[in-house]
């Protein structure tokens, strides 16, 4: 059983840094950059294991900051993915800088690490900075599996017949659907905590279970960007042949 629930949590780990191996997957940068971010990440989680019984993260999730994080990162996330989207199809691309709203470590990652940290610590017997290591290589080889997955789309989605373009133009679109998804977790994780509270003289923490459900939610979103983003191509295949035509 401990072993299962080990498994489960390493698991919503590796979900989490998907976010980030998508944003560097569908942009132009190159992979110095992919493993810089998989260092700062890294280091992240140790921190996270260190300071993870110094750390109050659910009175910080449901707090008003943190809400107001949320909704900013939503805000930039949605129209810095029409901007990249309107630039690519302008003929410029502007993926390298719009990218980083995506990447850079945001309060749901660095919750997600620190939750992370905490459940594994009720399982395993171990140092915190070792467990925030065993966390953070995870997150990092999410990270790099991802962005190398998404780089390779365009080979993979023609093999299989499925006209889905690894470009700046579906980072746009990837990057409106999330930021909508931001949006939705910045009213969800609050309420759940105040409704947490209400209930017990002790709040009740984030767990993994409601973690899970958001990265589900997370994933959901994504292939639906990815589903609207074939449609969209395959409309545009066909204008073309009409003109053709």
């Amino acid at each position: 059983m401990a072993f299962l629930i080990v498994v489960g949590i390493l698991s919503s780990v590796f979900i989490f840094g998907l976010k980030t191996g998508v944003g560097c997957g569908f942009s132009s940068v190159k992979w110095p950059v992919v493993f810089g971010l998989c260092a700062l990440y890294f280091v992240i989680a140790l921190v996270a294991g260190y300071f993870m019984d110094a750390i109050d993260v659910t009175s910080f999730m449901s707090s008003s900051l943190a809400t107001a994080i949320h909704i900013t990162l939503a805000l930039f996330l949605v129209f810095g993915g029409i901007y990249t989207m309107k630039k690519w199809n302008a003929g410029c691309d502007v993926s390298k800088k719009t990218f980083l709203i995506l990447v850079f470590p945001c309060p749901v990652c660095m919750a997600a690490l620190l939750v992370s940290c905490v459940a594994l610590s009720t399982v395993v017997t171990i140092d915190g900075v070792l467990i925030g290591a065993i966390v953070g290589i995870v997150f990092v080889i999410s990270i790099i599996v991802s962005t190398l997955f998404m780089k390779n789309l365009n080979k993979i989605s023609s093999y299989l017949g499925i006209p889905i373009s690894g470009t700046p133009d579906t980072l746009g679109s990837v990057m409106v659907f999330i930021g909508l998804f931001y949006l939705a977790a910045a009213a969800m994780i609050p309420a759940y905590i105040s409704a947490g509270g209400s209930q017990s003289a002790t709040p009740t923490p984030f767990g993994t279970v409601e973690m899970g459900a958001l990265a589900a939610a997370f994933l959901l979103i994504l292939f639906g960007a990815l589903i609207a983003k074939a449609a969209d191509s395959s409309i545009k295949k066909n204008q073309s042949k009409t003109k053709l035509s």
